[in-house]
Parts: C-alpha cells; sequence; structure tokens
C-alpha cells in the first residue's frame, strides 16, 4: 500500500509541476566566451551547446560585401586598422579576428553573412543587428531570401530598414531598435505602432515583467540584452523574457536545463 501511495504521490507531483518557462538563450556575437565574437568559431560554439538562438553584426565593406563585426572600425578585433565601410571584403579578409582574443585562435578570419548563415543550421533564430545603412537591410534580406533562411531570422533595425527588407521579402521579421529606448513605456508604445515582431529591451530597465506582459498582449517577442549573472537570468525568466542575449551561454542554458528547457538540437 505504502508504494502504491508513494507512486501515487508521485504521479501527483508530475501532473502539478510548474511547465518549463518560455524564455530561451540568446548567444549574443555568438558564444563570445569561449571564443572571439562575431566570428565562425563562436557562432559553431553556439551551435554545438544548443544556443536557441544566434546573435551577430553585419556590415557592409567599401565593395559592399556582407560580413560579420560589431563596431565601426576594425581595430578591436583584428589586427587591423580602420573603417569597416573603408576597406575592401579582400582587404579585411587578411586580417587577424582570432589573436586579440587568444593565441588559440591566430588566423580567424573575419566572416561573411553567407558563411556565418551556412554554419547555423535550421531552426535556430538568427538575430541580425543591422547598423543603419542606406541599402544593408535589402541587401542581407537578398540573401536571407537566396539562401531560403528568411524563416529562420529577425532583423534587429529600424522601422524604415524592416519597410526596406520587406519590399524583398514580405515576411521578414523585424525586432525594433528605433524609439526611446531609455523610456520602457514610450519604446513599447513606438514597437506595438510600428507592428515589430520583436523588441530588444536593455539591461537596467525597470518595469520589466509588465512591460513584457503588456509587449506579449500585443504579440510581441522579448529580447533582453543583457544578463551575465544567475540573479540577473533567473529575474529574466520569472518575467517570461523570450529570448536573454548573453556573453555567457554556459550559464545561461544551465540555468534553463535546471528548469526543464532543453538546448536546441537539430532534429533529423
Amino acid at each position: 500500500m505504502r508504494i502504491r501511495l508513494t507512486a501515487m504521490f508521485a504521479l501527483a507531483g508530475a501532473l502539478w509541476a510548474a511547465p518549463p518557462p518560455m524564455t530561451r538563450a540568446s548567444a549574443h556575437r555568438g558564444d563570445s566566451k569561449a571564443a572571439p565574437e562575431n566570428t565562425l568559431p563562436a557562432i559553431e560554439s553556439a551551435v554545438r551547446k544548443g544556443a536557441h538562438q544566434i546573435e551577430f553584426d553585419v556590415k557592409f565593406t567599401s565593395d559592399r560585401a556582407l560580413v560579420l563585426m560589431h563596431d565601426v572600425t576594425v581595430d578591436r578585433t583584428t589586427d587591423g586598422r580602420g573603417r569597416v565601410a573603408g576597406l575592401t571584403f579582400a582587404q579585411i579578409r587578411t586580417l587577424d579576428a582570432g589573436s586579440w582574443f587568444s593565441s588559440g585562435f591566430a588566423g580567424t578570419r573575419v566572416p561573411t553573412l553567407q558563411e556565418a548563415l551556412k554554419a547555423i543550421p535550421q531552426g535556430i533564430l538568427c538575430n541580425i543587428h543591422l547598423s543603419d545603412t542606406p541599402g544593408l537591410a535589402g541587401a542581407v534580406t537578398r540573401v536571407l531570401a537566396e539562401s531560403g533562411r528568411v524563416e529562420d531570422a529577425v532583423l534587429a533595425c529600424t522601422p524604415a530598414q524592416a519597410a526596406e527588407a520587406r519590399s524583398v521579402a514580405p515576411s521578414i521579421r523585424f525586432c525594433n531598435m528605433a524609439g526611446p529606448r531609455t523610456d520602457v513605456d514610450a519604446y513599447v508604445e513606438a514597437t506595438l505602432k510600428a507592428k515589430a515582431g520583436f523588441i530588444q529591451l536593455r539591461s537596467g530597465l525597470d518595469g520589466v515583467a509588465s512591460a513584457v506582459e503588456r509587449l506579449h498582449q500585443g504579440g510581441v517577442k522579448v529580447n533582453y540584452f543583457s544578463a551575465q549573472d544567475d540573479v540577473s537570468i533567473r529575474r529574466l525568466i520569472d518575467a517570461k523574457v523570450d529570448y536573454i542575449l548573453t556573453d555567457d551561454l554556459d550559464l545561461l542554458l544551465d540555468i534553463l536545463a535546471e528548469k526543464g528547457v532543453e538546448p536546441f538540437t537539430t532534429r533529423k
């Protein structure tokens, strides 16, 4: 009888257990704690570990190639100097984008958008952060369309850039990066008005949980930039943020696994 009651209690506990949270992991500039940001090693590491979203930055070179780079210049993350927009793709391709991080990544090259997409399996959301450059949104969207990856992508950009992108692929999603981003209420209103599919809330804002609830009611998903520690991550999970952008992917995935969220795996 005791065994039977124990089994019944265990079953009841399982039935009443809280469902896994909706929050998922976004690798900020790839797995940037384990490999140099915005490079194929960082992206490949994020894929292996099971990130649900991978965020990376795209810019034009002077000859309008699409490369991964966050900064306006190549100075911080390569052994070269100069503005990304002032260098040709051939010039940028000769640069070492790994030695600044560690000697183990010496010789790592600045990747193209096409190379990044090939390294990311379908089903992982590509969060593509665009600089506010005329023509960039359209060019990126054309690559996504040609690669069959429009449904796997969200463009972090302005509403004007989203309109440019949608002239190429009407179904492309965008994350609103324009408006009064330090005023959460006004930013939420601007995002709902723009009919964006996503918003990127920023660390340091008050009232995150109520903002998330309002955004979800309006059909908007929430990317949150960023969280690197246990307390912040748990607070954002409780607030029902959709994706947490982090540089510490291992920590975020461990906390999510503890709460029943599995890492992304490629389904065959």
